[in-house]
């Protein structure tokens, strides 16, 4: 389940969905999409140091 939240779209849609919830003062999903965009921007593929 978490490459689906690894990209780009999972986590710009979850926050801009926090975001929505949050200016309309809907508590209850605020809460649930803030919490699946925090995951999915903690798993997003890290880049790797080439030497």
């Amino acid at each position: 389940m978490s490459r689906h939240f690894a990209s780009p779209l999972a986590r710009w849609g979850f926050t801009v969905c926090a975001t929505v919830a949050l200016l309309t003062a809907q508590p209850g999903p605020f809460l649930v999409t803030t919490v699946c965009a925090a995951y999915a921007w903690r798993c997003r593929p890290r880049r790797t140091r080439r030497r």
